[in-house]
């Protein structure tokens, strides 16, 4: 056999698809095993893969016997996952990408690739070469394409998306892009092929092809842009006229003027110039190999790429429809976050609503980002461990979070961020990583007892301070100066008022500020105050002379940091 018919084959569809298909379902049986068998931080409940599956069945059983969360089950997937009504209320270009990738894509899915299974049982005058069917797919083809443009704008326009995309993300859009060019090329090309026509009249055509065929070849020519490279064809208007009568009796039950695929027409007129070419060698065939290649590349590769969204997303929504944040059984817990993280589209909403986000431009720490914290989680739940040097960036980046939940809040796949940094969180205090405030703290403690009994007696410091002066550039920092030691701000600290011991220096905020005055710098750094600090803002706001006190603490925190650590 020719290797030209080994790459356009049958043959080659056939074992393609079944390839794909095989890792497709091995990629989907792997995925939904790790959702019940792998764990997300530490767990000390000591829950079992067979009490996790257990769980899920029996929440999965509450829902279908009960008439209530069934009608809330059906509400969640028509307003949440079908129309995604949340992410219109949150930003409307984002909502309107989704919807046209979402449903153009599932369009074609269904009533194009499942065609044989979908649209001839739905439809029962079904052929894809009729309309509306032809320009009902050219129309979920444009809604595919309107949807990568806007993603290719956003992530080329956006300040965060710029910052955080990848090379999955790249790929996605381009194996996006692939499918839905290479399908629209292929459409085109069928148009103008002689051969595809010729095919066409061998099988299905019932007239006498050396009377009959040339007044169908003029109209096909003139009328549907089959081009027929070598050959002249009579054009008359007797000739036309039979020719669209040969086209009734034996064409126009099955095929339609491809003017109405109106994206592809254009495509097919575009290739006159080449149609010689693209006939000699039949590249229609080679097109439909293209086309079938990336739709089968695209569903083997979905399991293990950020495609998995696609069936997880839905799913998530669901989930976070019925319970929110609030799922009280652990074995679901557990189960939630390894789910959520595959289902996370890598959209960049998290990140660009972070509250912490701009810290990336101090620290360069990708992973202040939760997008970015989200990938490397799930990477690490699937076997892919980071070197100590990785693992300490990642652990200063998922501390710098302050917890405030909005990411939670604005996910547009519904995930519970939140309980997965508390996780992490815990892991990494337990792997001895803890939160780099506490990480200095002690630090400076164990600093400060190596040289216990080899302190000189304190003395008051004459001349310039680096570190004072750099306080008094500071806007919030030059306040110090301003206290006149009325003790407002110890007196209403919730940390004294914990402890209440004020005796030991550096166990209350006006200490501190003194030992600023006094130009004692490494002793204000070091005082357990400044690392206790709840940065509750309570003896800032009821400072009678707006001494910046929590700032300043801030700023004494990132000193030793910098002093510490170099960064």
């Amino acid at each position: 056999m020719p290797l030209y018919d080994l790459l356009t084959g049958p043959a080659l569809y056939t074992w393609s698809f079944f390839i794909a298909l095989a890792i497709f379902l091995v990629g989907i049986i792997y995925r939904i095993i790790g959702f019940f068998r792998l764990t997300i931080g530490s767990d000390r409940s000591g829950v079992t893969t067979a009490g996790r599956i257990k769980a899920f069945l029996f929440s999965l059983f509450g829902i279908l016997v009960s008439p209530a969360r069934i009608f809330h089950l059906f509400k969640t997937i028509i307003l949440d996952v079908v129309l995604q009504l949340p992410l219109m209320r949150q930003n409307f270009l984002k909502w309107f990408m989704h919807i046209c990738i979402y449903w153009g894509f599932a369009w074609l899915f269904f009533f194009h690739a499942l065609e044989s299974y979908v649209s001839e049982v739905i439809f029962s005058d079904y052929l894809s070469t009729l309309n509306p069917f032809m320009a009902l797919r050219n129309v979920a083809g444009v809604m595919v394409m309107v949807g990568v443009g806007i993603a290719i704008y956003r992530r080329k326009t956006h300040f965060r998306l710029k910052q955080i995309s990848k090379r999955p993300d790249c790929l996605a859009i381009v194996l996006l892009a692939l499918i839905m060019t290479s399908g629209f090329g292929l459409e085109g090309a069928k148009i103008i092929s002689s051969g595809v026509f010729y095919d066409m009249v061998e099988e299905y055509g019932a007239m006498d092809y050396d009377e009959e065929l040339p007044a169908l070849k003029a109209v096909w020519q003139e009328e549907f842009n089959v081009q027929f490279p070598g050959e002249t064809i009579p054009v008359t208007p007797e000739i036309m006229e039979e020719g669209w009568i040969i086209n009734e009796d034996n064409c126009a039950a099955c095929h339609a003027n491809p003017r109405w695929a109106f994206v592809s027409y254009p495509v097919s007129i575009a290739m006159k110039p080449v149609a010689g070419f693209f006939n000699r060698h039949r590249l229609d065939s080679l097109m439909l190999t293209i086309h079938f290649l990336s739709c089968f590349f695209a569903l083997a590769y979905l399991p293990f790429s950020k495609f998995l969204h696609i069936l997880t997303t839905p799913v998530s929504l669901i989930i976070s429809g019925f319970s929110g944040q609030q799922i009280k059984r652990d074995e679901n817990k557990a189960t939630r976050r390894v789910f959520d993280l595959s289902a996370c589209t890598q959209c960049g909403t998290c990140t660009s609503h972070c509250a912490v986000g701009p810290l990336y431009e101090i620290f360069d720490n990708q992973w202040v980002f939760p997008s970015e914290r989200v990938t490397r989680i799930r990477e690490s739940a699937w076997g892919r461990p980071m070197d100590p040097e990785l693992r300490d960036a990642f652990s200063i980046g998922s501390f710098i979070c302050t917890m405030c939940n909005k990411c939670s809040q604005i996910c547009p796949a519904g995930l519970d961020l939140q309980d997965i940094w508390k996780a992490t969180r815990g892991q990494l205090e337990e792997e001895s990583l803890p939160d780099p405030v506490i990480r200095i703290r002690e630090l400076r403690k164990k600093h400060k007892s190596e040289k216990a009994g080899l302190e000189a007696p304190v003395k008051i410091k004459t001349g310039k301070n680096p570190v004072v002066a750099s306080l008094k550039e500071s806007l919030q920092g030059a306040t110090f100066s301003q206290c006149y030691t009325c003790l407002t701000c110890t007196s209403i600290c919730p940390v004294v008022g914990v402890t209440d011991e004020t005796q030991e220096f550096g166990s209350a905020p006006h200490q501190v500020i003194h030992a600023l005055i006094l130009g004692q710098t490494d002793l204000a750094k070091d005082a357990p105050i400044v690392w206790d600090c709840l940065t509750c803002y309570k003896c800032q706001e009821n400072c009678p002379q707006g001494v910046k006190i929590t700032d300043i603490f801030y700023q004494l925190r990132n000193m030793a940091y910098h002093q510490e650590f170099g960064i």
